[in-house]
């Protein structure tokens, strides 16, 4: 039985990666993002502000988080909505696989192949920056900032968006998912004096991680009016766990709406 459970979660991967690599949607929101992103950064003075290999591609995984998460959300925002929507619930039921573990392997696979351009474009700037430095870590530090900066972000605003998917119409999803997302990331007190998670420990940014980890100037973190202290080694960990916890409970939410469809 635990065979069967895990052929067929490993096969709903493939299934969704295939399908969201085909997918036009997933494409028009992250490629022109990812351009724009890749020109800021590059025209940017201040890229060439950090010393150190970490600091350089953890500015690179900032600025992908900025621009390229936010069309994640918006592209994958339909992924959920698929296990009740397709016309197969008989089908799927008399399966051994779980309900869990479907939507678990579609919210894997899709958001595998919707980050696949941000892992290419990270290994890429580690490569250029290896040769031109020669500093041979630079590589394994631009794979360090894309697992810890850029996927536990695209994993919670892609699973906040596909949980809403359940619940609401998609245009309202989407719009509510880049709202969202800027008003976590960017919406600092500083700037709008309103209520924001930017610059706390609740951010998804990966500004602290960034900041505590691989030592790359922080945009807000440490900033916000509560629960925002100083990036440093630890509270880079606390915010990766929060970011992780978060998406495990909105995924577990996920699940019993989707029960309640079927």
């Amino acid at each position: 039985m635990s065979r069967l459970l895990g052929s067929a979660w490993t096969g709903a991967i493939r299934y969704e990666f295939l399908m969201a690599a085909r997918r036009k949607v997933v494409w028009l929101a992250v490629l022109p993002l990812l351009a724009i992103g890749l020109l800021l950064q590059m025209l940017s003075p201040e890229s060439a502000e950090p010393h150190t290999a970490a600091a350089r591609v953890g500015a690179w995984s900032l600025t992908m988080n900025l621009l390229v998460v936010v069309g994640l959300g918006v592209a994958l925002a339909d992924r959920f909505t698929g296990t009740t929507r397709r016309g197969l619930n008989e089908l799927l039921l008399a399966t051994p696989s779980r309900l869990a573990a479907r939507m678990l392997g579609s919210l894997a696979g899709s958001l595998a192949a919707a980050l696949a351009p941000v892992a290419v474009t990270m290994v890429v700037v580690g490569v250029v920056f290896t040769l031109t430095s020669g500093d041979v870590s630079t590589l394994g530090w631009a794979v360090i900032a894309f697992c810890t900066v850029n996927v536990p972000s695209a994993l919670l605003l892609t699973t906040f968006a596909a949980t809403l998917g359940l619940v609401l119409p998609m245009a309202v999803v989407r719009m509510t998912a880049v709202a969202g997302w800027f008003w976590a990331t960017l919406l600092s007190t500083s700037i709008v004096p309103i209520p924001t998670i930017t610059g706390t420990l609740l951010s998804p940014l990966g500004d602290y991680v960034a900041g505590g980890w691989l030592h790359t100037p922080t945009l807000w973190a440490g900033e916000g009016a509560f629960a925002a202290p100083a990036p440093s080694f630890t509270t880079a960990a606390v915010n990766l766990l929060l970011v992780v916890a978060m998406s495990a409970v909105l995924f577990t939410a996920s699940c019993a709406l989707a029960r309640r469809r079927l």
